[in-house]
């Protein structure tokens, strides 16, 4: 087994994500969300998380509701894409909606100065 797949699953064990939310994780987060994840499980399961997701369709009242009963806050939302503040213990079950297709970190962009 390798020692970082093993570590990482340990981690999701102690923010106490399910299995088929581990699964979910593994499936729909980006690389540099996992390794954040992995971070910030160390800090504290309520640490919290700027994540950017997609959709299987465009979001709706019912979706909108969905992901804030999952944990997160959302920022903005157009179409199938949106942004959204969670705890780390909450991922998981964001993870896990089947119609979240994809999660990524969030990336802070600074203006290129003249």
């Amino acid at each position: 087994m390798r020692w970082p797949a093993f570590l990482f699953a340990a981690l999701l064990l102690a923010v106490g994500c399910t299995d088929a939310e581990r699964a979910a994780i593994e499936a729909k987060c980006d690389a540099s969300l996992r390794l954040r994840i992995e971070e910030l499980a160390h800090a504290g399961a309520d640490s919290l998380l700027d994540v950017m997701g997609r959709t299987s369709g465009t979001i709706d009242d019912s979706h909108r509701q969905k992901l804030t009963s999952a944990g997160a806050r959302i920022g903005q939302a157009t179409d199938d894409l949106f942004t959204a503040q969670i705890a780390v213990k909450r991922i998981g079950k964001l993870a896990s909606l089947d119609f979240v297709r994809s999660l990524a970190l969030s990336q802070t962009r600074e203006p290129l100065s003249p």
